[in-house]
């Protein structure tokens, strides 16, 4: 066999497989199933992105590569501090009248993405550029079915105080013109999407890489746009962009070690959440027990107490990393947890515009990936056919605190793309899209795993809880009896009226049993494709 595919979406995995079939590696595929994963389901991902990758090559080289978006050179850090009317119910949004930092130009931050992909290419590609974008552009130019997972996101219910999906797809005129209907209205399942433009865009993009995004003709074309339309980024923020490579940060469970990725995404909550679980016996408590949901609530109420008062941009916050990740820390919080204490905090973030790959290969090469648009500005550069990020959505509009606005800052992500290792090799990747959710799909697909024994697809399938120290969020899959029975210990829960709630994120997983031995599991909540190549 020569490796396999896990992703949200069936055409982009597609894309992947055949490259992987025509003797790409790991890296080409997962570069082939992003590109088409950004045609295929163009809001949550795109051209005017961010993400995150962490890799494991054959050789046993190990790493990350950061994509983040950063804020524009024009941005300061009080700008919008008079101004903000209040929070979101859910996980405490900025809200402003005019949506500044949800729709528009001023909601872009400098994408990552193209940047991001090129790194991974230079590194440890095989074969050549232009080939691993062909398919995306093909699907542009000859169209491709609506998905429903497209069309539910679409026409979601919006929190309370932010844009609907009509808002965002017509705010302005160019995206209008590719994603509302001619007979104003949404898109069908099943409609033909055609995207000539970003076709184009991305056939330039393979004669030129990254350069003709950032500096060239292209990113040129992207500058005027973005100053015309009064956007903190320059073209020297364009011009200046660059990724962030280095090591992941390291925990441990149950006899793994953990990888996943730095601040100013949230691998280092994740880690918490695990190193904590590990005092305590989950088997004796029972899957899905009142008493293992109970424990397992607090333990992500802790975590993200911590992820609130210190994640943030190292480069700009002192981020105390390995304090969080310490066995000490772990042990503190599983004493006070184990004494009954419940940390309160906000409610969860909606889950926004956010797609998720793994691929191994024969070789022993592994990616997992995480990449996004937040939750896509609405702003499409007429003639260009992508949507920028709204990355601004997320910075906090006071100044002083880890997540504040500041030129060129980065801002806080639930994105963690993750692998547990034995014996220095990947045994397990995983990563979900989700916002903060992703953090507790990850976890619990982890824990469905490695302490329950359940297969990839069982693991991604259960059902999943979420909680930041408000409520607990529950799928309707939940029982009444273990719904009553936490409401007995104090807490409140929200059941969904939706099994397989897309709310509860999308995790993915692949697990290597040994060499070309892999099985996967892809999260039925939106979309889905296990894809193994012979």
């Amino acid at each position: 066999m020569k490796g396999m595919i896990v992703c949200p979406q069936p055409l982009a995995a597609d894309a992947g497989a055949a490259i992987l079939a025509a003797g790409g590696n790991a890296f080409d595929a997962a570069i082939a199933t992003a590109f088409a994963q950004m045609v295929t389901d163009p809001f949550m991902c795109g051209l005017g992105g961010m993400g995150t990758l962490q890799y494991f090559t054959g050789a046993g080289e190990h790493g990350m590569i950061d994509f983040h978006s950063r804020a524009g050179s024009q941005a300061t850090p009080d700008m919008w501090a008079a101004d903000l009317e209040g929070r979101t119910e859910y996980s405490a949004y900025s809200v402003f009248g005019d949506m500044r930092n949800e729709l528009g130009y001023t909601a872009i931050m400098t994408p990552g993405t193209i940047a991001g992909f090129e790194e991974a290419h230079r590194r440890f590609g095989s074969l050549p550029w232009a080939d691993l974008l062909a398919p995306a552009a093909r699907y542009c130019r000859e169209g491709f079915p609506v998905p429903s997972f497209v069309h539910e996101y679409w026409t979601r219910t919006p929190v309370p105080g932010r844009a609907d999906g009509r808002a965002r797809l017509t705010h302005s005129d160019a995206c209008a013109a590719i994603y509302w209907h001619p007979e104003d209205r949404f898109h069908r399942v099943g409609e033909t999407l055609r995207n000539p433009d970003q076709a184009d865009t991305l056939d330039a993009i393979a004669a030129g890489g990254a350069e003709a995004f950032y500096r060239g003709a292209l990113g040129s074309r992207i500058a005027e746009d973005l100053e015309a339309g009064g956007a903190f980024v320059t073209a020297e923020d364009l011009a200046g962009y660059k990724v962030r490579t280095g090591p992941p940060v390291l925990g441990s469970y149950r006899g793994h070690a953990v990888a996943s990725n730095p601040p100013p995404g949230s691998g280092v909550t994740l880690i918490v959440m695990l190193q904590i679980l590990e005092r305590f016996d989950l088997v004796a408590l029972g899957h899905g027990s009142a008493a293992y949901l109970d424990l397992v609530a607090r333990v992500m109420a802790a975590a993200h107490t911590d992820r609130e008062a210190w994640l943030g941009d190292p480069e700009f916050a002192e981020v105390p990393v390995e304090e969080m990740v310490s066995l000490h820390r772990a042990g503190h919080w599983a004493g006070l947890l184990g004494a009954g204490e419940f940390p309160r905090g906000s409610r969860p973030e909606p889950p926004s515009s956010t797609t998720q790959i793994c691929v191994t290969d024969e070789a022993g090469n592994a990616v997992t990936c995480t990449h996004t648009l937040a939750t896509g500005s609405g702003v499409v550069t007429p003639g260009l056919g992508f949507v920028y990020n709204n990355a601004m959505e997320l910075c906090d509009p006071i100044p002083g605190r880890p997540n504040s606005i500041a030129p060129g800052k980065a801002r806080t992500t639930g994105m963690c793309p993750t692998m547990l290792l034995k014996e220095g090799r990947p045994v397990l990747l995983a990563g979900a899209p989700g916002s903060s959710v992703i953090i507790s799909a990850v976890l619990q697909a982890i824990l469905n795993v490695v302490d329950f024994g359940m297969s990839p697809a069982e693991a991604v399938m259960a059902t999943r809880i979420h909680c930041e120290g408000g409520p607990i969020l529950a799928e309707a899959r939940m029982p009444a009896r273990v719904r009553d029975e936490l409401e007995a210990m104090g807490h409140v829960v929200q059941r969904s009226a939706v099994s397989f709630d897309p709310v509860m994120a999308r995790a993915h997983v692949i697990r290597i049993d040994g060499k070309n031995r892999w099985r996967g599991g892809a999260d039925p909540r939106g979309g889905g494709a296990v894809l193994e190549v012979g």
